[in-house]
C-alpha cells in the first residue's frame, strides 16, 4: 500500500461481506481471504490497543513481502495510526535510526532479521514495553510471537477509540543514495481528499484496473511506488499476489499461475526478465497481463522496446518519487514513438522546469523538475532544513533534471547531485551513459565525477560488458570521439562485473565515487 494510506475500515468490511472467500492476499505459505483479513486485522488492532498503542502513534515493520504485512497495515488503519516499513537490506544501526527517528511504538520484524535487532534491543528506547514482535518462531524472552497476538482478543470498541492527540503520519524513508535516509511524511488524511481520490482513479483508468484485478507485488513492500499500485488493487476489492523476493523466472510462473493482470517492476527486473531464454515462456499463459508498470530509475530504450516485442503492448512507464507520488505516465503506444521519454504530466500534476536561478526554462532546455499535486509530502520528518531545500513555493523537487519537448513529453536527463562540473562546464552523466550504452557488447555503464586539483572534476566511467564482449577502453573512446565534445569523454575507465544498486534499481553513484577516491 502507499505510504501511510488511511482508508476506511468499512472498505475491508464491505469486501468481506461481498465476497468473503475471495483471496485478498496470496503469499508463498498463506492465503488470506477478505473475511480473514477483516477478522484478523480487527483482532490485531484490539490487541495492539491493549498493549498501549494509541491513535496517531507510529508502527514500524521489517519483513519480506508476506501476508502478515497486510494484516498489520489494516490493523494500524483500524487504530488510526501511522506506519513505516524498513528495508530488509538495512543493517543494525540503520534499523535503529529509522525506528527511533520515526518515534515508532512497536516494531514488527521477521525472524530472519533477529540478529540485526535482538542484540541491540536496549537501543530501542521509544518502544512500548512489549514493543518487539517477531513474525516467526522466536526463542527470545520478552519478544512476542506474532501469532500470540491473536490469542485472547481483548474487548476493545474500535468504533469508539479515544481522540488522537497527534495526527497519524505515514512515512517512507528515502533510499539514502546521497546521505542519511529522510522520512518523507504525509498526514494520513491526505489520501481521503477528493483530489487525491481523483488522482488515483485517473491512474486506475489509465492502467485498466478493474474489480477482477490480480496484482503481483514483487518489488519490496517498503518502497512507496510498488506498494502504491498494489494498494489500488485493494481499493477495488481485488487480489494481491506476493513474491517474497524477486526472481525473474518465478515472476513469469506466478503471472501464469494466478492470471496476473498488473505488476510493478524496476528497470533491473525488466532487463533480468529479458535475459531469460524464450523457451521458458513457451508453456506459460501470460494473456491476462494488462499493465506492467515501471519506474524508479532510468531504463534503456532497447529494454523497453525489447520487453514489448516479447510480451506485448503492456508496458507503462511513470516518473515519480516518494515525495510527490506519480507525476508523468507514458502508454505502450507512446513508448514506441518516444522510447526515451517518461511521458506527459498526468492527472492533477503541474510540472515546471527551473534553472539554478529559479527561472522557467523553455522547451528543449534542461531544468530541475518541480511538481505540485494533491499527494505531495508534507515535510521531511524532524528536518526543517531538508524540507525547505526541496520546496519552491507550492512545488517540490526530487532533484532530477529534465527536458520537455514541444509536444509536452518529459525526458529525465540527470540528477542535480550527479552533475559533473569540469573546468566550470556542467556535464550531465546520463547524456554520456545513453551514448555509451549504444555500443554493441556493453550491458550498462555509470558515469561519475572524480575530484581533480586542476579542473575541479574529471569524467570517469564504470562499464559492465555483456558475456563474450571484446569491448575495450579504446573502442569506447573512439566511439565517444564521434558523438560528444571532448570534455565529456571519460578519461578513467573501470570494467566491473556489476554496478552497485539500491533495491529500486538506482545505481549508487556515491559508492562509485568513493571507490575512485579510495584508489587515489
Amino acid at each position: 500500500m502507499p505510504e501511510s494510506v488511511q482508508k476506511s475500515p468499512n472498505l475491508v468490511e464491505m469486501y468481506a461481506g461481498m465476497h468473503p472467500d475471495k483471496p485478498a492476499v496470496i503469499g508463498k505459505k498463506r492465503t488470506i481471504t477478505w473475511s480473514m483479513l477483516n477478522e484478523r486485522s480487527r483482532a490485531l488492532a484490539k490487541k495492539m490497543f491493549s498493549m498501549g498503542l494509541r491513535p496517531g502513534d507510529q508502527v514500524a515493520v521489517m519483513a519480506y513481502n508476506i501476508p502478515e504485512c497486510f494484516e498489520i497495515i489494516e490493523a494500524v488503519t483500524w487504530l488510526g495510526c501511522g506506519r513505516v516499513f524498513i528495508g530488509y537490506r538495512m543493517k543494525a544501526p540503520e534499523i535503529e535510526y529509522i525506528v527511533d527517528h520515526s518515534d515508532s511504538s512497536l516494531l514488527f520484524f521477521l525472524n530472519d532479521f533477529d540478529e540485526r535487532i535482538i542484540p541491540y534491543r536496549e537501543n530501542y528506547k521509544k518502544l512500548l514495553p512489549d514493543g518487539l514482535i517477531c513474525m516467526g518462531p522466536t526463542p527470545y524472552e520478552n519478544v512476542l510471537d506474532f501469532e500470540e497476538l491473536f490469542e485472547n482478543t481483548p474487548d476493545v470498541d474500535l468504533n469508539n477509540l479515544p481522540p488522537a492527540e497527534k495526527q497519524a503520519q505515514g512515512m517512507v524513508y528515502t533510499s539514502g543514495t546521497t546521505g542519511r535516509p529522510k522520512g518523507a511524511t504525509r498526514n494520513v488524511s491526505k489520501y481521503a481528499s477528493e483530489p487525491a481520490m481523483n488522482h488515483m482513479k485517473a491512474i486506475m483508468d489509465l492502467l485498466k484496473y478493474s474489480r477482477d484485478e490480480v496484482h503481483l507485488l514483487c518489488c519490496p513492500i517498503y518502497h512507496s511506488g510498488p506498494s502504491f499500485f498494489a494498494y489500488m488493487t485493494f481499493l477495488l476489492g481485488g487480489t494481491v499476489v506476493l513474491q517474497e523476493k524477486f526472481d525473474p523466472e518465478e515472476f513469469l510462473k506466478l503471472a501464469s499461475k494466478h492470471g496476473i493482470t498488473s505488476s510493478h517492476l524496476v528497470p533491473t527486473m525488466i532487463s533480468s526478465i529479458l535475459e531469460l531464454p524464450e523457451g521458458i515462456t513457451k508453456d506459460l499463459d501470460l494473456s491476462s497481463l494488462r499493465s506492467i508498470i515501471f519506474g524508479a530509475a532510468p531504463t534503456q530504450p532497447k529494454h523497453k522496446l525489447g520487453f514489448m516485442e516479447r510480451f506485448g503492448p503492456v508496458l507503462y512507464e511513470y516518473y515519480g518519487s516518494s515525495e510527490a507520488s506519480a507525476n508523468t505516465f507514458i502508454t505502450p503506444e507512446e513508448i514506441l514513438k518516444h522510447p526515451s521519454s517518461v511521458g506527459k504530466a498526468f492527472a492533477d500534476n503541474e510540472i515546471i522546469l527551473l534553472d539554478p536561478e529559479g527561472n522557467e526554462v523553455p522547451d528543449g532546455e534542461r531544468g530541475e523538475l518541480y511538481v505540485h499535486n494533491s499527494l505531495l509530502v508534507d515535510r521531511y520528518y524532524k528536518d526543517e532544513e531538508g524540507t525547505k531545500e526541496i520546496h519552491r513555493g507550492n512545488f517540490i523537487t526530487a532533484g532530477d533534471i529534465a527536458i520537455r519537448d514541444n509536444e509536452g513529453y518529459y525526458y529525465i536527463v540527470d540528477r542535480v547531485k550527479d552533475m559533473i562540473i569540469r573546468g566550470g562546464v556542467n556535464i550531465y552523466p546520463a547524456e554520456i551513459e545513453a551514448e555509451i550504452n549504444n555500443i554493441p557488447g556493453i550491458k550498462e555503464v555509470a558515469v561519475v565525477g572524480k575530484p581533480d586539483s586542476h579542473l575541479g572534476e574529471t569524467v570517469a566511467c564504470f562499464v559492465v560488458t555483456e558475456d563474450g564482449s571484446d569491448v575495450t577502453e579504446d573502442i569506447i573512446k573512439e566511439y565517444c570521439a564521434d558523438k560528444m565534445a571532448n570534455q565529456k569523454i571519460p578519461i578513467l575507465y573501470n570494467f566491473v562485473d556489476e554496478l552497485p544498486r539500491n533495491p529500486t534499481g538506482k545505481v549508487l553513484k556515491r559508492e562509485l565515487r568513493d571507490r575512485l577516491n579510495s584508489t587515489g
